[in-house]
């Protein structure tokens, strides 16, 4: 084929004609070529790199054999942490990466022969990343060689190619925003991609959407919006290639086609309609193409425009557009344009990504409106105050001055303007960072702790490395966590360091203003001292203005003060002159007298004269005379000038101020408007800023705009000392705060105007009654028929006016106002209060949840609960309200609806509330209420044992401290305020007076005190002894504490340790009396009373075994209180150390005490688990307070002695009210420990229910809550038990039973179990080497026993007395057993002889109670029922002594050197003999029988056992109890020294222990061989009851509580399950193992082995398969036939309790706190568990739904339930306390 080659490399000077011929034959004119030239140059983007393509010459030639180009992404910069997508897109005629390559070309010598060097940028790679980190940059690339390629595809086709492309390569990025930077007709395609991608919003399905939704900005380089100047010239001349194979018509057409561009620009411009696109920019060329300069710009400006956005020019044309090849002025131009629309995608403001995670980690802590564009405050009067904002401008641009500016002057010299005008300022130079402007009006601003987040937020809006550094630092961190000076560290110091240069070596300023306005100065102080201290190492500088605050920082290197104040007054007075000029000047302008002399010079220097110098009576003055119509202005000014104070007044600023004040107000009133001092009395007492329109509704006015209108005409007068704004919405202020000190002051207000304050309160509190009743009585409420729609839901279908809101939150703060300022005057507002309580108080709840104040409610209503003038209905009203909002906070919070259903039911059925507003539900709580008001009135939970508990000295807080951490609550919402963890282990906490500090002590030594509320550290200093405890005092300006002979003091302002006093006794101090200046003093024998500041001693005390943690003074420090181990509390004289009372009640160690705030009473918290309140001065227990489960570590009595707290080792705080009247708990003597099993019976009647460590079964009767006598399982109790030498094994006897226990194994599981007596056990007895077991029997005979594990049998048998044997005791070889009978003799027998009975011995006249041999087995000594003590020679038989005593001996045991016998007596005494001699002492102490006696091994000492339950160590050489033991619960039988430091006992109560003798301090406790009830289930037809004890089945009748048993599982059974039928049981128990049995046979079908941590079991309706429950959540499926798992799945909850088969398919599942119902086919939770069960289910958030009343659902507090059961109508909570509670639903239909 013939072709012409034309090579198009030619410079314009070669226009003549240039043919190829291959063979000869085809002319091409030089004319063509100079068209195709100018063709190709005028679109083609690579001319100077590339060589052209081969032109065909005939329309049969092909196109050029050249590699196709096929759309794709290039993905050049992909940053791990990219947070910003680029997309570029070519223009025509470039090829990638050509068209982004920029080509310096560097000239060469004149002498040189070598070509110029030229060196190639791609600049998307080298410079962009550079100026815009964390983002991924992309070039699209497609088929734009238009000129060369026949098949070049169309605009929408290049578009849909870009948005697959993108689709791909976010996949999982989809949210991330896009800029779009778009070349020539690259723009076009990137405008017609949003468009389709706009398109497919309608598809869910399609991804391609989601380009639209994240594109967030566009850069238009050179885009022909409009067309092109050369399209219809291109167009021409294209056909005359057109015959030579092109096809780029559709192109050029497309440039030179308005309609089209107009179509796609329409498309385009409403998606950005749609809010879709941030940002947009167009840049345009100035210059033309390097051939076609004489023809202008190929895309001018007017192509370029779109319309929206900024247009910018560029200095180069068309095709440098997009190339650039050094960082330029072109460049960062460039790039100075792109930042805003790049800062606007990566900052939290614009990004909704970034905001959204920023605002999360912000943890809502932003407070908007706070910046000074925000405000409502002007800035200064043009050309006033210019020496001042110069001087501070120079000052923000001078980097070498000083960091922080604090500007300080007095109220009314215009802080606020300047600070205003300065941002204005710093910002048109931009360099402001950030502002924070605190108002008197907006109480937001008061909280410090929104300080530093909303800065950070507003910095990190203009700068995208701050966004980023900010992000970074709070990556692992939780603001709300922070306290002040780390929220400081971690979003401003760190993220805004200079070394970071988050501003590009720019120096932002933020301005804080107003910080007098809070009220916390000492909070203001350390704020200013940690920015101070960082201020070097940040890139910011602060200005900060308040009136003056302190001189403490006032040789600060770092701060500039400028004292407004001092300024010069002719300066100050030139400001206001001009201020005064303009002002009036405007009036003039106004009038039309501008230059006609008015005002008068000497009118201006009038005003100025009583001005000076505060601004605040200048623009009071300029207002009121500006506001008066137009014929009046001139008068006005006069009448100023003439009553004001003349020159030279000796009249201070302030009063001149009042005098204006009070021409402003005579003015007003001569208005008479009747409603100007209504107004003006409401604005006055309000406490908050109310709009016109709620003041009209407020005062009842009138409804709507008559009302609005009346109150904008009564403030018309007032518009000088009032802002009043235009929008309806916002509220009326008072422009400065002297005016209302005006009003209320009658000496200086005028008769008419004055305000009494108590009657402007008792008026708004009267107008906010009556508003409630009106707007509260609407049933808005009432129509949502779903009580447990949530907040949302009810927020949609509620709306509160700005009236009614104001008054629902402070109509009780106006009440009180009344009562403090005139008592007795409210006998009418009462009334009204006591109806408000009686009629609408829920109502009023329910707006309070909805306005998210019901905190601000309970501590509102607490107000006017302790008010001495409200009268005792209104208290009690408040008191009843107050429990029920703070017993359901957290409820109402979600579901306010729920305070007439959940929240109402569960209290107390006697209460006035309950007994006004309950109504018949679908369901009630019939068990488990009290009948009225308790005195604990919350509980608040821990989550880890409670170490101490301390309040506030104003009562409102209560902190607690565990090994976790410390936590603080709001006592009167029962709201957590603050979590601090203290970095170290705690050892005392205290709170300052106002409960906005507190301090801690560590175990390794040091202090910390926090700022409650900012969690700031405020003083931190490590010691190195372990801190005793801690105070603050001196008005808590100091804080106390001691550790090992020194006490420390610090200053809580300055941070300074001030002293540390060497203690002149060696000790430890224990507490601090309240004013700092004695201190307990725990000495190495006695107590010590010492001077706090002097160390010197006051006095001694001498307090045996008192428990360390319990030791207080009284508030006035004349008194000291200690609690003692054995229960007792002693009261002690400081000075004299007289005692003064015992306080005895407690039955186990008091672990804390602490007195009243009026020194009248006492509380102690105990290890019996309660809590009691004694009377100083007559030393009698006032209250007992029971509710705690395990022992009380620590209590706290408040202030006003209102209130005690109490913390416990069960987890948890109490706070109890000790005011009299209300109701006590009963309680048991005995400790309650939680319900561990639950059994319902079938017709829902009675609930079965046990707790643990007991063998009782208790019946309660589902309707009234009332108990039936309870079943007791397993009637044989421990009648004996002895303990081995080391401590190690126990041998116990339980009825015919003999078991061993051994102590070192983690389980109560006994290893041997040994039957064989034919009668009860009386005695058992280890031998020495722990080899044998004797026990002694009803049945007269004594056995042998070998313990071995596993494999326990009986050796021997002993017979030969003739009646029960008593007493049993080995010699100490284990060779020869004594035995004492009934039979009134003792044998001893030989345990290796064939022969054993070696010996009888006769003499006493009564049964034989007690033997025992001597260490060297040649005697016995005998203790019997004939009240004598009998030592007997074994050789001879003979009876060496004998003693008489008052009663019974009960037990006896020779010393280890066999000189000395002890004996325990009946009466109580103990008696120690002399074998050789006589009686040595008479012990007494003991309340009942002594049945167990030893000596220590240096026998000094002797230990006994009593059926008093307490164990005792004597003194030999004083006769004295030198300690005492409390702890078991039931009779202590058995005791020994193991060693001189350890006393072991053992009592019927099923317990061993083991005792410090030094400190009585329980060491071990072993429940060992004490059988529990573990589980217990009902068949359907309540036949019997199923119990599992330890690992026997007991099967009950209901009657009787006896039965059968069923034995087989060698450990406890955990969990018990009928089949449906009844006809099998299945078991699961510790042993490992489920095992199926015949209840008919009683005997095992099936064993189950190898279930290690299945807890829970339940058959299927057809016995075939067996679920089991985990511990870690797993249920199981087996087969009961083949053993087979057939399934297993996870249940995603902690512990599977019990469960149960509702059909075939479905399981139903119990956990501590859900029921969820599974399906065992699937594997899977039914999410219709609600329609589906047959009985109530608890859903895991705490909602209650029965299928017997669907259209009611009931809410329980998760916290505190153990167990949970339900049945067809009813479902039951067993509680940690041991309580039952019952929740009975009635039918209904659905």
């Amino acid at each position: 084929m013939l072709r012409l080659q034309v090579v198009l490399q030619l410079s314009p000077v070669a226009l003549g004609t240039i043919v190829y011929f291959t063979g000869g034959g085809l002319f091409i004119s030089g004319a063509t070529c100079i068209c195709l030239l100018f063709l190709q140059l005028l679109f083609l983007d690579e001319v100077s790199d590339t060589p052209m393509a081969s032109i065909p010459v005939n329309d049969n030639a092909s196109p050029p054999q050249e590699k196709q180009v096929t759309s794709r992404l290039h993905i050049l910069v992909d940053p791990t942490d990219a947070l910003v997508d680029v997309v570029a897109v070519q223009g025509l005629g470039s090829a990638y990466p050509h068209t982004w390559v920029g080509k310096e070309r560097r000239r060469r010598a004149w002498f040189s022969r070598s070509k110029p060097e030229i060196n190639k940028v791609m600049w998307l790679k080298e410079y962009l990343p550079k100026d815009f980190p964390a983002t991924r940059i992309m070039a699209f690339e497609y088929n734009s060689r238009w000129l060369y390629e026949a098949d070049f595809q169309g605009l929408e086709e290049h578009a849909s190619a870009l948005l697959d492309a993108l689709v791909e390569q976010r996949q999982h990025s989809f949210s991330r925003p896009i800029l779009f930077i778009g070349h020539s007709y690259g723009g076009l395609v990137v405008k017609q991609a949003l468009v389709l991608s706009h398109k497919f919003e309608t598809e869910g399905t399609d991804h391609r959407k989601w380009i639209a939704r994240a594109e967030s900005g566009i850069i238009f380089l050179g885009t022909p919006h409009q067309g092109s100047n050369y399209g219809m010239i291109a167009l021409a001349l294209s056909f005359i290639y057109r015959p030579l194979g092109g096809n780029y018509t559709q192109v050029l057409k497309l440039l030179s086609d308005g309609e089209r561009l107009v179509q796609l620009d329409n498309e385009f411009k409403e998606v950005l309609s749609r809010g879709a696109t941030k940002r947009t920019i167009c840049f345009y060329e100035t210059k033309g193409q390097v051939w076609t300069w004489a023809f202008g710009p190929l895309v001018t400006r007017l192509s370029a425009r779109l319309g929206q956005g900024p247009e910018v020019a560029m200095e180069c044309n068309h095709n440098e557009m997009n190339r650039f090849s050094e960082r330029d002025e072109r460049y960062e131009k460039f790039i100075g344009k792109l930042k805003p629309v790049y800062n606007l995608l990566i900052n939290p403001v614009a990004n909704e990504v970034v905001k959204n995670e920023l605002l999360k980690r912000l943890s809502g802590r932003i407070i908007n409106g706070s910046a000074y564009s925000s405000t409502e405050v002007g800035g200064c009067t043009a050309g006033t105050r210019e020496t001042i904002l110069n001087k501070l401008m120079d000052w923000a641009r001078d980097s070498t001055q000083e960091k922080v500016c604090w500007m300080t002057g007095m109220a009314g010299t215009g802080k606020t303007t300047i600070a205003y005008t300065l941002c204005e300022r710093l910002e048109a130079d931009g360099i402001l960072g950030a502002s924070f402007f605190c108002s008197t009006t907006e109480d937001e601003t008061h909280n410090m702790r929104h300080l530093f987040p909303t800065l950070a937020y507003a910095l990190a809006a203009s700068s995208q490395k701050m966004a980023d550094a900010l992000l970074g630092a709070l990556r692992d961190k939780n603001v709300a966590d922070m306290n002040l000076k780390d929220t400081f560290t971690a979003l401003i110091s760190t993220p805004a360091s200079i070394d970071t240069s988050p501003f590009h070596e720019e120096t932002r300023v933020i301005v804080l203003d107003g910080f007098d306005q809070v009220k916390d100065r000492d909070r203001v102080e350390a704020i200013l001292s940690f920015i101070l201290e960082r201020a070097g190492a940040v890139a910011l500088k602060f200005f900060i203005s308040s009136r003056p605050l302190s001189d403490k920082f006032k040789m600060t290197p770092q701060l500039w003060r400028f004292d407004l104040y001092n300024r010069p007054e002719q300066e100050v007075r030139g400001d206001i002159k001009l201020y005064v000029q303009r002002r009036l000047g405007e009036l003039a302008e106004r009038l039309g007298d501008k230059g006609k002399g008015w005002p008068a010079q000497e009118q201006v220097d009038a005003i100025v004269d009583r001005a000076s110098p505060l601004f605040i009576y200048a623009s009071t003055v300029c207002s009121y005379i500006g506001e008066e119509d137009d014929s009046q202005i001139k008068r006005r000014l006069k009448a100023v000038i003439d009553k004001a104070p003349v020159k030279g007044s000796t009249k201070s600023p302030t009063d001149k101020l009042y005098a204006l004040y009070a021409q402003i107000t005579d003015t007003a009133s001569k208005r008479c408007n009747e409603d100007i001092k209504e107004v003006l009395g409401l604005i006055v007492a309000a406490r908050d800023h109310l709009s016109t329109q709620s003041i009209g509704s407020l005062l009842f006015l009138g409804d709507g705009a008559e009302g609005e209108s009346r109150v904008s005409a009564a403030l018309g007068p007032l518009r000088s000392v009032l802002s009043v704004p235009n929008d309806q919405n916002e509220g009326v202020r008072v422009i400065h705060t002297s005016f209302p000190d005006f009003l209320t002051d009658p000496a200086r207000s005028n008769e008419t105007y004055y305000l009494n304050p108590s009657e402007c309160h008792r008026k708004l509190a009267t107008n906010c009654l009556s508003l409630m009743e009106r707007m509260l009585d609407k049933d808005e409420i009432e129509g949502l028929q779903v009580p447990y729609s949530p907040m949302d839901k009810v927020k949609e279908r509620v709306n509160i006016s700005g009236a009614l809101e104001y008054s629902c939150v402070h109509w009780i703060s106006h009440v009180v106002e009344v009562y403090d300022l005139k008592p007795g005057s409210a006998k009418e507002l009462e009334e009204a209060v006591t109806s408000f309580f009686e009629v609408r108080v829920l109502r009023w709840l329910v707006h309070m949840s909805i306005l998210g104040k019901l905190g601000h409610a309970a501590t509102s209503l607490r107000k006017l609960e302790l008010h001495s003038q409200a009268s005792a209905r209104v208290r009690k009203a408040s008191m009843e309200a107050r429990r029920l909002t703070s017993q359901s906070h957290s409820l109402l919070e979600d579901y306010p609806l729920q305070i007439y259903y959940s929240a109402l039911v569960r209290i107390p059925k006697k209460s006035d509330i309950a007994k006004r507003f309950r109504r018949d539900w679908n369901w009630e709580v019939t068990s488990g209420l009290a009948e009225d008001w308790e005195r604990c009135e919350g509980v608040l939970g821990m989550g880890e044992w409670v170490y101490s508990v301390v309040f506030s000295n104003d009562g409102r807080m209560v902190a607690a401290y565990s090994w976790k951490g410390v936590r603080i609550w709001s006592v009167e919402d029962l709201k957590e305020l603050c979590v601090l963890s203290p970095p170290g282990d705690l050892t005392c906490i205290t709170l300052s007076s106002d409960g906005k500090s507190i301090a801690a002590g560590f175990e390794k030594g040091g202090i910390q005190i926090w700022d409650v509320e900012t969690k700031n550290e405020r003083v931190q200093d490590i010691g190195k002894g372990s801190i005793s405890c801690i105070a603050f005092i001196d008005k808590d300006q100091e804080v106390i504490c001691g550790s090992f002979e020194s006490i420390c003091r610090y200053s809580v302002k300055s941070n300074e340790r001030l002293t540390n006093i060497k203690l002149k006794l060696k000790g430890r101090p224990l507490s601090f009396s309240r004013d700092g200046k004695r201190a307990i003093l725990e000495g190495e024998v006695y107590i010590y009373i010492i001077d706090a500041e002097t160390g010197e001693k006051i006095s001694t005390l001498d307090i045996p075994e008192f428990n360390k943690k319990a030791a207080a003074f009284s508030r006035d420090g004349e008194k000291v209180v200690f609690g003692l181990n054995d229960g007792k509390i002693r009261m002690l004289d400081v000075q004299s150390g007289n005692e003064e009372a015992w306080l005895i009640g407690h039955v186990n160690a008091v672990t804390s005490v602490a007195f009243s705030g009026d020194d009248q009473r006492i509380v102690s918290g105990s290890r019996d688990d309660s809590v009691r309140i004694w009377s100083v001065s007559d030393g009698k227990e006032e209250m007992k307070l029971v509710g705690h489960t395990e022992g009380v570590a620590s209590v706290a009595y408040s202030d006003d002695g209102l209130r005690v707290a109490s913390g416990s080792w069960d987890q948890t705080v109490r706070i109890w009210s000790v005011e009299p009247g209300l109701e006590e708990r009963q309680s048991s003597s005995e400790n309650r420990w939680r319900v561990i099993a639950l059994a319902l019976s079938s017709d829902s009647q009675r609930v079965f229910h046990t707790r643990g460590g007991e063998r009782r079964i208790y019946i309660q009767n589902v309707d009234d809550g009332k108990e039936e006598r309870p079943l007791i399982v397993g009637r044989d109790h421990v009648n004996t038990v002895a303990i081995s030498n080391n401590g190690r094994q126990a041998a116990t006897a339980s009825g015919k039973r003999l078991q061993i226990y051994d102590f070192s194994y983690p389980t109560s599981i006994p290893m041997v179990n040994m039957e064989g007596h034919d009668d009860l056990i009386l005695s058992v007895a280890l031998s020495p080497d722990n080899q044998k077991v004797a026990t002694g029997s009803h049945d007269k005979t004594i056995r042998i026993w070998d313990p071995k594990i596993d494999e326990g049998k009986e050796e021997k048998r002993l017979e030969g007395h003739g009646d029960s044997v008593w007493s049993v005791s080995f010699s100490a070889d284990g060779s020869k057993l004594v035995s004492g009978s009934s039979d009134h003799t003792i044998r001893i027998w030989d345990l290796e002889s064939e022969s054993p009975m070696i010996k009888t011995l006769r003499g006493h006249s009564g049964p034989v109670l007690c033997v025992a041999f001597s260490s060297d087995s040649q005697m016995v000594v005998s203790g019997s029922q004939d009240k004598t003590v009998h030592v007997w020679d074994v050789e001879t038989g003979e009876v060496k002594q004998q003693r008489m005593y008052g009663d019974s001996i009960w037990s006896v045991a020779f010393s280890s050197s066999n000189s000395k016998i002890v004996s325990g007596c009946n009466d109580h005494t103990i008696h120690v003999l002399e074998v050789e001699g006589g009686e040595m002492a008479v012990l007494e102490g003991h309340t009942d029988a002594v049945i167990s006696v030893a000596f220590s091994p240096d026998q000094q000492r002797v230990v006994s056992g009593s059926h008093d339950k307490t164990v005792r160590i004597w003194d030999l050489e004083t006769g004295k109890e030198v300690r005492g033991v409390v702890g078991h619960t039931d009779s202590v039988q058995f005791v020994k020294f193991q060693d001189d430091d350890t006393v072991l006992s053992a009592s019927h109560d099923g317990s061993c222990r083991s005792w410090d003798v030094q400190t009585s301090k329980q060491e071990t406790m072993v429940n060992a061989f004490n059988n529990w009830v573990h589980s217990i289930a009902l068949p359907s037809d309540d036949q019997f009851l199923a119990v599992g004890l330890d690992s026997t089945i007991h099967i009950l009748d209901m009657e009787t509580g006896d039965g059968r048993t069923l034995q087989g599982h060698t450990g406890p059974v955990g969990s018990i399950a009928f089949s449906h039928n009844n006809e099998k049981i299945a078991s699961v128990s510790y042993d490992r193992t489920v095992r199926i049995w015949d209840v008919e046979k009683m005997e095992e079908e099936k064993r189950l082995n190898d279930t290690s941590s299945t807890w829970s079991a339940a058959l299927s309706p057809d016995s075939k398969i067996v679920a089991l429950g985990g511990w870690d959540g797993t249920i199981w499926l087996l087969n009961v036939e083949t053993r087979a798992m057939e399934k297993k799945f996870k249940s995603g909850q902690k512990e599977v309790l019990s469960m149960s088969f509702i059909d075939d398919t479905h399981l139903l599942l119990r956990f501590y706190d859900a029921i969820r119902m599974w399906n065992v086919e699937t594997g899977e939770e039914d999410e219709d568990v609600a329609d589906r069960a047959n009985v109530p289910i608890l859903l895991c958030d705490g909602w209650i739904y029965s299928p017997s009343a669907p259209n009611s659902r009931c809410w329980f507090p998760l916290d505190g339930i153990s167990r949970v059961i339900s049945n067809a109508s009813c479902i039951v909570f067993g509680l940690m306390s041991g309580d039952i509670v019952v929740v009975k639903f009635k039918e209904s239909r659905r």
